[in-house]
């Protein structure tokens, strides 16, 4: 593992070029401890996505939450185009439409999750989420306090091939491997701005907080930032991180971005 001095170094938001804006056609975000406050939605980050799509962008949420969530935010949110749940398997368009994007959700698979899921669930003593219940392709629980990135290596160690253990700032996810929130990301626009998945690295900048948006991080190196709270969870993300980072955390460094890309492009040419 690289060493700290050796990790890239995060830089404030307000050193990204405006010329990085000007071309951009999808603001992507996660929801949980991003875009929301203490576990809601701020009317402020409602009024934000409505005037990103009156200067003609995409808002597309990519999220850990499960897919009756994800088909609830698509079809209520507004200006919001698409919603990618459970970490990239599965996505609704605004209409509320469903795409698995993951593994064939056959019995084999199921037993196969449950069992996998369970095994990470009695060794570490955790607590199945609330919201588990509504989940497709991934089984959820509650992350507990003091639970670190030497913790994260040791879930992994306890499933099977096929099969992956990620973290998110809230929840601990057993999950299939091999598919990840930048796949669903990416799969969950082609129907709806083929323009930008043609050329994702100029036409998409992601805002994420925590360790579950690594894959995003990776996939948008100059086109990522991170919220003020993803400084807690560095250690997971290894030189997975952020090209750029706010000064407010969760929703307050979400507005930050917003309120900049807006200003960049009502004042473009």
């Amino acid at each position: 593992m690289p060493s700290d001095k050796e990790l890239p170094k995060l830089q404030p938001l307000a050193a990204m070029p405006a010329s990085v804006f000007t071309g951009l056609r999808v603001l992507a975000a996660d929801i949980d401890d991003t875009i929301t406050a203490g576990g809601k939605l701020p009317a402020r980050t409602l009024a934000l996505f409505e005037e990103l799509e009156a200067v003609g962008l995409v808002v597309a949420l990519v999220t850990g939450r499960p897919a009756g969530w994800a088909q609830a935010l698509a079809g209520y949110l507004p200006a919001v185009r698409l919603v990618v749940g459970e970490n990239g398997l599965v996505s609704f368009d605004g209409a509320g439409r469903r795409r698995d994007l993951g593994p064939l959700r056959d019995a084999t698979f199921v037993r196969a999750l449950a069992d996998n899921a369970e095994r990470v669930a009695r060794t570490f003593a955790l607590a199945r989420t609330d919201d588990d219940t509504f989940r497709l392709f991934e089984r959820a629980f509650v992350r507990p306090a003091g639970f670190d990135a030497d913790a994260l290596r040791g879930c992994q160690q306890l499933v099977d091939q096929g099969f992956e253990v990620i973290a998110s700032s809230i929840h601990i996810h057993v999950r299939p491997s091999g598919w990840d929130k930048a796949d669903g990301l990416l799969a969950g626009l082609a129907p709806i701005l083929p323009a930008a998945v043609a050329d994702p690295e100029a036409s998409i900048l992601f805002v994420g907080d925590s360790s579950n948006d690594r894959p995003l991080f990776a996939r948008f190196p100059r086109t990522s930032v991170g919220v003020r709270n993803v400084m807690s969870f560095l250690a997971e993300l290894g030189a997975d991180r952020p090209a750029y980072i706010t000064e407010g955390e969760a929703a307050a460094g979400f507005a930050e971005v917003a309120q900049r890309l807006l200003a960049v492009r009502r004042h473009a040419p």
